[in-house]
C-alpha cells in the first residue's frame, strides 16, 4: 500500500470515527428526558454534526498536520498549510458556536441535536454537583470539632 492510499485511508477512518461517535451519543446517551423533539430529528442532527466535524478534522486539520510532518504527501505544501491554520481554526469556532443551527434546511435538525446534548450536559452537571455536596457534608462530619 502506498503512502497516498494510507493517507486517504486514515482520513476516511478519522471522519467515520467522528461520525460514529456522534451517532452513538444520539442513540445511547440521550434519554427521552433529553429529547424534546422526535428522536429521528435528533439523530439526523447528530449525523449532520458528525459529518461536518468529521469533515473538518479529516479533511482540514489532519492534512494540515500531516503536511508538516510528511512533506512528500499530496496536499498543501507547508507554506500554504501554515496560512490555512487560521481559517481552519475559525471554521471550528463557527461549528462550535452553533452557527450551523441557523442553516435554512439543516438548522432544525442541528438545533434538535444541540438541544438534546445541552440537556444531557445539564443533567450530568446536576449529578456532579449533588455528588460534590455529599462529599463536602461527609468531610465536615468526619472533621474533628474545633474548640
Amino acid at each position: 500500500m502506498s503512502e497516498v492510499h494510507l493517507y486517504l485511508w486514515i482520513e476516511g477512518a478519522v471522519m467515520a470515527g467522528i461520525l460514529a461517535t456522534f451517532l452513538i451519543q444520539a442513540f445511547f446517551l440521550f434519554t427521552p428526558d433529553h429529547v424534546e423533539h422526535h428522536p429521528f430529528r435528533v439523530r439526523v442532527g447528530a449525523i449532520i454534526q458528525g459529518v461536518v466535524v468529521g469533515g473538518l478534522v479529516g479533511l482540514v486539520l489532519l492534512p494540515l498536520r500531516l503536511s508538516f510532518l510528511i512533506p512528500e504527501l499530496p496536499g498543501p505544501p507547508s507554506a500554504v498549510a501554515s496560512t490555512a491554520v487560521l481559517p481552519a481554526f475559525l471554521l471550528i469556532l463557527v461549528v462550535r458556536r452553533g452557527l450551523l443551527a441557523r442553516a435554512p434546511l439543516l438548522g432544525r435538525y442541528v438545533r434538535a441535536y444541540r438541544q438534546a446534548a445541552l440537556k444531557r450536559d445539564i443533567d450530568i452537571a446536576h449529578k456532579r454537583l449533588v455528588r460534590l455536596r455529599l462529599m463536602d457534608r461527609k468531610q465536615r462530619a468526619e472533621a474533628p470539632p474545633e474548640a
